[in-house]
């Protein structure tokens, strides 16, 4: 479980997020959205102490982490954030084996070494294994980033922005693989999503933040119809159904062609 309680946090006296309280359960997807300066990014930092909090609580499990020690948090919150200036001559392969670290501390046992095995094979890297970091596409090294997160194995990931640099495939790869660590290995993802669909077709709960406001919190066909979309953007869509999922579409009038 995620309790965040009371989250209030000021930069220069600004109000960037008010009185945040929210209750998440365990192995789901759960989708930040809102639009620019709604504090999503913020309410990230703050959960993966980035940031340090100013107020209010959070906590994963037992875990406070204004309370809990680095070792204790590193083996229960993974996070990425939008920024990484990852730096050195790495391969992909010891990247991964560097997100073991807080398990191995700089020996890697066999089961380190086949666990980023298992993550090479399941975000399909194997090409890229021995490939220096340098030599990555932007969307590679994305891929690689997240891997990186995921070998570190813990039952809390958290992901800022997830799919820049992403195509189509690897995006909807992506998504497809949270899911599946979610439902089947029973991991809490919580992501920071500018893309509304990828939202709604893949996450277990939304959360609708607004000028540092939570405004919704559910499942995306509860929440995001016509009117919350409107109110969140401001942009006029038309809400289809897919599967049991919404799918959003901009509504363009004759006098916009």
């Amino acid at each position: 479980m995620i309790n965040i309680s009371n989250l209030t946090h000021r930069i220069d006296n600004v109000p960037i997020l008010e009185d945040i309280n929210l209750s998440l359960q365990t192995s789901q997807v759960i989708a930040l959205i809102g639009p620019n300066g709604a504090g999503k990014s913020t309410l990230f930092s703050l959960m993966s102490r980035l940031v340090p909090l100013q107020s209010g609580s959070v906590s994963f499990d037992e875990h406070d982490i204004r309370h809990s020690d680095s070792q204790t948090l590193a083996k229960t919150v993974a996070m990425l954030a939008q920024d990484n200036h990852i730096q050195g001559r790495l391969r992909v392969e010891e990247l991964l084996m560097f997100g073991r670290y807080p398990y191995h501390q700089g020996r890697p046992t066999e089961e380190d070494k086949q666990q980023v095995q298992s993550v090479i094979s399941r975000f399909e890297l194997a090409p890229l294994a021995d490939r220096y970091l340098s030599t990555l596409s932007g969307g590679q090294r994305q891929r690689v980033l997240i891997a990186m997160i995921v070998c570190q194995d813990t039952p809390y990931i958290l992901l800022d922005e997830p799919l820049n640099n992403l195509d189509m495939y690897h995006a909807g790869k992506l998504m497809r693989a949270l899911r599946s660590l979610a439902h089947q290995d029973s991991k809490t993802v919580v992501i920071v999503l500018h893309d509304i669909n990828q939202a709604a077709q893949f996450a277990d709960t939304v959360v609708m933040m607004k000028q540092g406001k939570i405004i919704h919190t559910d499942h995306p066909t509860a929440v995001l119809t016509r009117d919350n979309i409107y109110a969140l953007f401001g942009v006029d869509v038309t809400v289809l159904e897919h599967h049991g999922r919404p799918v959003i579409v901009d509504t363009i009038s004759t006098a916009d062609i």
